[in-house]
């Protein structure tokens, strides 16, 4: 697995070199900036995937304020759909707990409210 990344680097940096011959510095710029591009939404994917696993994990754990937490700082950190998406489904997840089951974990209805509306101040 290694080594054949490490090839297809090569590659792939012997036909950025050649491009750049051929066609010029700036036509090859424009397109390895068309790739980092590409690069940073995959990553940007990835930590999405990564938050909302996160996320999950903190509310099958009952961790409400430890799930809120981290999705606050990855929105404010880089706001995506995908992080809107999550967060809503963090409130439709603890909404369905009662209050009992809430207050026992340190969170409230009034919390989802209040998270709900930070969260279309951000988005807005």
């Amino acid at each position: 697995m290694f080594k054949k990344d490490f090839i297809e680097r090569q590659i792939e940096t012997i036909s950025n070199t050649f491009a750049a011959i051929l066609f010029g510095k700036e036509k090859v710029k424009s397109i390895l900036s068309e790739e980092n591009e590409k690069e940073q939404d995959s990553t940007t994917a990835m930590e999405d995937e990564i938050l909302e696993r996160m996320v999950k994990k903190y509310i099958k754990d009952m961790d409400f304020n430890k799930a809120e937490d981290i999705l606050f700082n990855s929105i404010e950190a880089n706001k995506t759909a995908q992080k809107l998406e999550i967060a809503l489904l963090f409130y439709n997840e603890v909404n369905k707990y009662s209050d009992d089951i809430l207050k026992k974990y340190g969170f409230s209805k009034e919390d989802i409210t209040n998270g709900v509306n930070q969260l279309k101040a951000y988005y807005e």
